[in-house]
């Protein structure tokens, strides 16, 4: 066998495991579904599971990535404008902000969210699993961002500001939410718009190439 046909294959192997533990999992939880259901299900033997993922958590991380990391372009921090072109900065938050919420707001990533708050008192790593998706790989990307900017601005901290608004959307209009509504494009607006503003009041001024100007002159 070639070694791209090999490769295709492994690859068709593995989204086959993926898609039955994804649906037990949406089914019946994370405690309720065993390894042996997951086999079953996929139609696979005990040998090939193992050989693609040694235990249930693994199964679990890969499907939060599945949903979640793979269907968010890694953040280049080198790619975005830089803050003193006001406006091309500003639609690039936006666009990002877009896609985060979109992600976060998908019936099966809330789905998955409400597994983790209710089984990671008995199952801690969970907690981690989900830390490790859209919060900490998005908070790292965001801060090295705005820390550009210089020591004067904690990146962090306007990092946590972009994420923690997202986040409340996810939660009270998403997972605590009978019927869960992403928010109107004007709220992501405003929020940006906000974010920007904040930033601008630490006092820090932002220069153009041609003239010294304020960041929201």
């Amino acid at each position: 066998m070639a070694p791209e046909q090999e490769t295709s294959r492994k690859k068709a192997k593995r989204e086959q495991i993926l898609t039955a533990a994804r649906r037990l999992f949406l089914q019946q939880g994370f405690a309720q579904t065993s390894t042996e259901a997951i086999r079953l299900t996929a139609g696979v033997s005990k040998e090939t599971l193992y050989r693609y993922y040694a235990s249930k958590e693994e199964l679990f991380a890969d499907v939060l990535q599945q949903l979640t990391l793979e269907q968010i372009p890694q953040l280049e921090v080198e790619s975005l404008p830089e803050m003193r072109d006001r406006e091309a900065f500003r639609l690039a938050l936006l666009r990002l902000s877009q896609r985060l919420i979109a992600v976060m707001m998908q019936p099966e990533y809330l789905a998955l969210l409400r597994i983790i708050v209710a089984e990671t008192p008995r199952f801690p790593q969970l907690g981690a699993l989900f830390r490790a998706t859209v919060p900490e790989q998005s908070l790292a990307s965001l801060t090295a961002l705005f820390q550009q900017e210089g020591e004067a601005l904690d990146g962090e901290a306007v990092a946590r500001m972009l994420l923690g608004s997202l986040l409340t959307y996810a939660l009270l209009d998403g997972l605590l939410a009978t019927d869960s509504a992403p928010p109107p494009p004007e709220r992501l607006v405003a929020i940006v718009d906000l974010l920007i503003r904040a930033i601008s009041t630490h006092g820090k001024e932002f220069c153009s190439h041609d003239e010294s100007t304020s960041f929201l002159a």
